[in-house]
């Protein structure tokens, strides 16, 4: 065995974490990286106004993994950043735990095509965000704000129904439904904010808020907080909503269904 691989194999000692991106963490927030800096140490934290992809660069924050190795991108002036670091985090955990993630068909990888994109990260979060958003309240560590992301999803509706519902199975009636599959797994989207939100999906997307009612039941019944019964949801979620030419489902061994 050559000297460098016996270096490769010694884990580094985390250091304590108390500012990310140069903002100073709470007692909370801390608390929470104290508890997971075994993973933490191979946690690379970025600025996401500096990465290459400009879909991206839209977005709070956004999980990368290669091999043991992970890169958390962050909005760096996010009011709630303590939250994305947490979520992202888990999201992290869970992913070396065994839980499936999504990515583009081989047929559509060539296509800079939003809709595809969004559709995959959508599929994998209607399952993997409850189950993060359960590990993190059951912690003591809170979740992001639901009214603010709760007016987000509304003005994205607004928007959205001016199209109209869109063609069955089309990217709005795939948006829908995943989104309204999120909100009925997740127990932590409570409030006035979030009914007015249930509200608003009923009435402008009335096939996707009534398949996604459907679909969610059906998943709870069967539970999906393991990675097999993950996998197994996710399967038929992506078959439900005819996704299988355009996305595909990466298990814990890489296997790609």
């Amino acid at each position: 065995m050559k000297h460098r691989d016996v270096l490769s194999e010694v884990t580094p000692i985390p250091e304590p974490i108390d500012t990310v991106l140069g903002r100073k963490l709470s007692p909370r927030a801390r608390r929470f990286v104290a508890e997971h800096a075994d993973f933490l140490v191979r946690v690379e934290f970025m600025d996401i106004a500096d990465h290459p992809h400009a879909y991206i660069r839209s977005t709070e924050a956004y999980h990368a993994c290669t091999g043991t190795h992970h890169t958390i991108w962050l909005h760096r002036k996010s009011p709630d950043i303590e939250s994305l670091v947490m979520h992202e985090t888990m999201r992290g955990i869970l992913m070396e735990r065994g839980f499936p993630k999504t990515t583009r068909h081989p047929s559509a990888a060539s296509c800079p095509c939003l809709p595809v994109r969004h559709l995959s990260s959508l599929l994998s979060s209607a399952l993997i965000d409850p189950i993060i958003d359960g590990h993190l309240v059951q912690g003591g560590f809170g979740v992001y704000d639901r009214k603010v992301l709760s007016r987000r999803a509304m003005a994205q509706a607004w928007l959205d129904a001016r199209e109209g519902p869109g063609s069955p199975y089309g990217y709005l009636f795939c948006k829908w439904t995943l989104f309204t599959v999120l909100l009925m797994l997740d127990p932590t989207f409570e409030g006035a904010a979030v009914d007015l939100l249930h509200t608003m999906i009923r009435t402008k997307f009335t096939e996707s808020w009534e398949l996604g009612e459907v679909l969610s039941k059906v998943i709870k019944g069967k539970g999906f907080t393991e990675p097999d019964l993950a996998l197994t949801a996710m399967l038929e979620l992506r078959s439900a909503l005819r996704l299988e030419e355009s996305i595909v489902i990466v298990d814990a061994d890489g296997i790609r269904w």
